[in-house]
């Protein structure tokens, strides 16, 4: 009888183990993402490696173009009955280059993308895995409490539990529980197994992004040292063109025989920018001064505010009848064509002022025996281009008085040479001017916000082409534009 009891009591306290340990695996993660989530991401990468995949076939194609008239170019270029047929072949090729420029610059656009969704991939992945991989170190640990259970109760194997049975009723009833341990032993194998499956290919799939994302960040590296290349070829083509060496010549000889008043006019024109910086300091000053009264006056108003509230809180401590105390609170409060379309970088607090158009015809320095103060920005098509703020700022001076819009060989005397411009304060003693433009869309005082609007691109003034003169001073000092935009 003891002994019946004393089996009894094994086999439930092994019953108890099996049902609890059972329980313990009855949980289960939360899914990272859902598959639609999954899905649209799937998608979007897709998108992306077709587009990427369709700027490189165009690269191809217009890499092709190029050699094809690079050989054109080159059998032409000695032959002076070819001269026509040569500027033309460099014109085109001109138009290939810069399309190129600008597919290359879509293409690095979508590998940066590319790349910044592999790494957001990897990142995912690696969660992924690391919870995978803890969801299958758990199921062992629990497997282990399972069998410990069994041994904890008396029973080492299922041979144990059968041959302790009692009468043969007893053995059936031990055979069904041991199927039952026994089918939930193979689930939870089965399951471990699938989960071991699926942590594999998930580590593959992550081995398979980490190599994919260091080739597209070498392919990235090439699209950008192509890009340069193609620049510096643009600009010696630039300067092969016939057309550019003939304006050349044309500006030299009309600036030569209007060298005195064109000169004068600059001095003149300087000497007025010089006087405004001065004015504009002042104005400044005496703005700062004003802050700094502003600030004292609301300082003390403030201090005398407190002490009228901390007597009046003395007044009603000292008085044994209720009272409300009142007190006043005010609140004040103060109350954009992109440069990013054609995937150009600012490299400082400018950016380019004439989006789309990128070609510098004149730098600064010197030039004819004059200093030239800023860039001279041209390319094909640029007449009423939108002229842009290159920075956030203030209006502080703008000439529209010149009508004499079109290109010519000596100075209309309108706006010191620079025809229709304004002048933008950036604060800091940065000033920004822009020149030439059929006309300034913008008022003196003015506040603008970078990208906005100025004018578009004309040839007002000293200019013998459309073009925009961009200058870029600090402290009333003329600076290369070039080290801004």
């Amino acid at each position: 009888m003891k002994t019946g009891i004393f089996t009894m009591k094994r086999v439930l306290a092994f019953t108890i183990a099996v049902v609890a340990s059972m329980t313990m695996l009855a949980g289960g993660t939360q899914p990272v993402m859902t598959a639609q989530n999954a899905s649209a991401e799937s998608q979007a990468i897709k998108n992306n490696k077709k587009k990427i995949s369709s700027a490189k076939d165009k690269i191809s194609e217009l890499e092709q173009k190029q050699a094809d008239l690079d050989k054109q170019i080159n059998s032409t270029k000695d032959d002076i009955s070819k001269e026509e047929e040569n500027q033309k072949a460099i014109q085109e090729q001109i138009e290939t280059v810069q399309e190129t420029i600008l597919t290359l610059e879509d293409s690095i656009t979508d590998l940066e993308t590319e790349i910044a969704d592999l790494e957001e991939a990897i990142a995912k992945s690696e969660i992924k895995i690391k919870n995978k991989r803890t969801e299958i170190e758990n199921g062992v640990v629990d497997f282990k409490q399972r069998l410990r259970a069994m041994y904890v109760a008396g029973n080492s194997s299922y041979t144990d539990i059968l041959i302790g049975s009692t009468d043969f009723y007893d053995m059936l009833m031990k055979i069904e529980l041991v199927k039952r341990v026994a089918d939930h032993d193979n689930t939870m194998i089965d399951g471990l197994v699938e989960l071991k499956g699926e942590y594999e290919s998930q580590e593959a799939e992550l081995e398979a992004n980490k190599t994919e994302l260091e080739t597209n960040k070498a392919t990235l590296e090439e699209q950008k040292a192509y890009h340069t290349e193609q620049k510096k070829k643009l600009d010696d083509l630039y300067a092969k063109s016939q057309a550019v060496i003939d304006q050349l010549e044309e500006d030299k000889a009309a600036y030569e025989a209007n060298k005195e008043q064109i000169n004068k006019e600059q001095e003149d024109f300087e000497a007025q920018l010089q006087k405004l910086y001065k004015e504009q300091e002042q104005i400044k000053k005496k703005e700062e001064e004003e802050r700094k009264k502003k600030e004292e006056e609301e300082r003390k108003r403030r201090e005398e505010a407190e002490r009228r509230q901390q007597q009046q809180q003395q007044n009603n401590n000292g008085n044994s009848s209720s009272s409300n105390a009142n007190g006043n609170t005010s609140n004040s409060g103060q109350s954009s064509t992109n440069n990013g379309d054609y995937n150009y970088t600012d490299k400082s607090q400018f950016t380019w002022p004439v989006p789309g158009y990128y070609h510098i015809s004149y730098g600064v320095g010197w030039r004819w025996g004059a200093y030239h103060k800023g860039i001279d920005i041209w390319s094909p098509g640029i007449r009423g281009a939108k002229i842009c703020a290159a920075a956030e700022g203030t209006v502080i001076l703008v000439s529209n008085t010149c009508t004499h819009d079109y290109g010519k060989n000596g100075s209309c005397g309108c706006g010191g040479g620079y025809g229709n411009y304004c002048i933008i304060d950036h604060g800091n003693g940065y000033w920004t001017l822009y020149g030439h433009s059929q006309y300034m869309s913008v008022t003196q005082g003015q506040h603008v916000n970078k990208g906005d609007v100025l004018g578009i691109v004309g040839s007002t003034g000293y200019s013998t082409g459309d073009h925009l003169h961009f200058e870029v001073r600090l402290n009333g000092v003329a600076q290369n534009p070039s080290n801004y935009v």
